[in-house]
């Protein structure tokens, strides 16, 4: 797995910028599931991709912790 991690509280921690994300991701991989997984933790949400290239896609369109 690869893993893209957004933190909370980088300054983009506002509803709008993450409703952005979530539907941004889901737009171009689809629900969560088969092409990656979310984790939730009280200080970031972690992108779990299955392959290395969603995964730069993401990391390049929202950024990497």
């Amino acid at each position: 797995m690869y893993k893209i991690k957004l933190d909370w509280k980088l300054g983009q921690d506002t509803d709008e910028w993450w409703n952005h994300v979530c539907a941004w991701a889901i737009e171009e991989f689809g629900l969560p599931g088969d092409t990656y997984k979310t984790e939730l933790t009280e200080d970031y949400m972690i992108f779990n991709f299955n392959k290395k290239e969603n995964a730069a896609l993401m990391a390049l369109r929202w950024g990497n912790n």
